[in-house]
């Protein structure tokens, strides 16, 4: 049986956000000076070495074993995709319009929880959700009328894909999986396809990027933390619409550090999904509190 714990769960994602979202704009830098299959080998093994306390504290590689080993594989397949995708549309768009266009990810999670989960999503679940897709929509469609996006917007869509079936895998991995195990396997993964791009790209990495991953190493793991925590606490359906505070966080971070202030369409798209995450959030403390 899975938990559900709908305000637990949506606390632990406002976090994992909030930490995450620096860790993003700290990419944003680092691609600008990096190639990306160096950015990701390093950040998965400065990971997995921060990992290793919690292993031994946890009874050693023992603690790694897992029951599927496959599904394992294939979520970590499923993030080095989304994070290859995310980091090149970086590259290319300003760091509050990837997120924006991220924000499809929690539709996709809902869908993705149907089959995969069997997770009943209930009507008032599926109008937040879809509010939240209309304000994505008056978030990047002027651009996208004008043609502004094009190649990044692209990935970014793949990069929202691809992390949304990798996060449901989470919840659907969660019966027989530890976070532990599910974090050192993806990271595994991670490492692994970031070692084989190695031999394709330069190696060059300035002295002053090593204190950079080390921290976006830092951050990813307690937003992992975090977010693995929500979807083990609480239905997809819920805590995924709480994934649109970061673009709040992205405009910030934008503006102080890139000079990138959003226009009003992208306020007008907030209002829809702060709106829609603060309207699931009352329906679930409702129901809660009337037990139905």
């Amino acid at each position: 049986m899975r938990a559900d714990h709908p305000l637990k769960g949506i606390a632990w994602m406002v976090a994992g956000v909030l930490l995450l979202s620096v860790m993003d704009a700290l990419s944003k830098h680092a691609v600008s000076q990096l190639s990306i299959p160096v950015l990701i080998a390093a950040r998965s093994a400065m990971v997995l070495v921060l990992l290793v306390p919690w292993v031994l504290r946890s009874g050693g590689w023992s603690a790694l074993r897992t029951r599927r080993p496959g599904a394992q594989l294939l979520r970590g397949l499923l993030a080095v995709c989304s994070m290859l995708a995310f980091f090149e549309s970086l590259r290319l768009l300003p760091l509050a319009t990837v997120i924006a266009i991220s924000f499809a990810a929690p539709l996709f999670m809902t869908l993705l929880s149907v089959p995969l989960l069997k997770e009943r999503v209930g009507v008032h679940r599926w109008g937040a959700l879809l509010a939240g897709f209309v304000g994505v929509g008056l978030i990047v469609g002027p651009q996208a009328m004008e043609g502004e996006l094009g190649w990044g917007a692209g990935l970014a869509l793949v990069a929202a894909f691809f992390y949304a079936a990798s996060m449901t895998c989470v919840r659907w991995l969660s019966p027989t999986e530890s976070d532990l195990s599910m974090l050192v396997w993806q990271n595994m993964t991670m490492g692994l396809a970031g070692a084989v791009g190695l031999f394709f790209v330069s190696l060059e990495v300035a002295p002053g990027m090593w204190p950079i991953m080390a921290l976006m190493a830092v951050l990813v793991l307690l937003g992992q933390r975090c977010t693995f925590r929500a979807f083990r606490l609480a239905p997809v359906g819920v805590v995924a619409p709480f994934h649109y505070s970061e673009l709040l966080w992205a405009a910030l971070f934008g503006w102080v550090f890139w000079q990138e202030w959003p226009g009003p369409h992208v306020w007008w798209g907030a209002l829809f999904v702060v709106g829609a995450g603060l309207y699931t959030l009352w329906r679930e403390r409702m129901r809660t509190l009337t037990g139905g």
